[in-house]
């Protein structure tokens, strides 16, 4: 009784459904929060999954299409749900790629929420505590992410390299301790003289690395200063002979 009646004239559209099934809002809908997860940031399809505990944190971002070119993998976050407080999970997904070590990946479970940053995001939005800034006479100053796994040679690198006007011979390194700030010199020319890596200054999140200008040398300023000196000294010879 509940079909619907027909005559000649008539038309009968059967929708389909969305070949997605991340679009299928109907189905969305219908799954329960407690069989879900949810994955957002620089994924291909960010979005509610259904998850059980037979999946592992692989399983969904493979259904989530994988991170884009652009996503943060030294930086997802995991925040637990369900445990009767706050924990979140800091996961640097890259050095799982290149050493495949399991132990790496969290434990997730469902409702959880996994969040994949933007590689460029707003720099304010990096703490202090883990950027080391690059100050003064280089390319692109600025703050920039460091691991124990890198040197001042690839900071310097990333922010452009010295200028054609950088004092690279007095290379000022200043690294933050909870107890104090102890500020030491670096002379990049002599490294690459030598190539003795053990003369590179330790670097740690937080510290801050300054490239002077050369205007700023001791023996440039001395020669300015002797530069005004003598023409403070003709002026005034000049005066005295008129």
């Amino acid at each position: 009784s509940s079909l619907p009646s027909l005559k000649a004239g008539d038309t009968l559209v059967v929708p389909e459904l969305p070949r997605d099934p991340n679009d299928n809002r109907s189905q969305w809908v219908r799954q329960s929060s407690e069989r879900s997860i949810h994955i957002f940031g620089q994924v291909g399809a960010p979005g509610r999954y259904a998850f059980d505990e037979d999946l592992n944190f692989l399983d969904i971002l493979s259904a989530a299409q994988g991170p884009t070119g652009t996503a943060d993998l030294r930086n997802v976050r995991i925040t637990h749900r369900g445990e009767g407080g706050a924990r979140t999970t800091h996961l640097n997904l890259a050095l799982y790629f290149e050493t495949g070590d399991e132990s790496l990946l969290p434990k997730v479970r469902p409702e959880d929420v996994i969040y994949i940053p933007e590689r460029n995001r707003a720099w304010l939005e990096n703490s202090k505590e883990t950027t080391v800034r690059v100050l003064g006479a280089v390319g692109k100053p600025g703050r920039y992410k460091f691991d124990d796994s890198m040197t001042i040679l690839d900071l310097l690198a990333e922010a452009g390299g010295p200028t054609d006007s950088a004092l690279v011979d007095s290379i000022t390194v200043v690294n933050v301790t909870k107890d104090e700030s102890r500020a030491r010199s670096f002379d990049l020319v002599a490294f690459a003289k030598s190539g003795d890596f053990s003369t590179l200054p330790v670097l740690r999140s937080g510290d801050t690395v300054f490239v002077p200008n050369i205007n700023q040398s001791g023996w440039k300023i001395l020669s300015d200063g002797l530069g005004n000196a003598v023409s403070i000294l003709s002026l005034v010879l000049l005066v005295a002979g008129l």
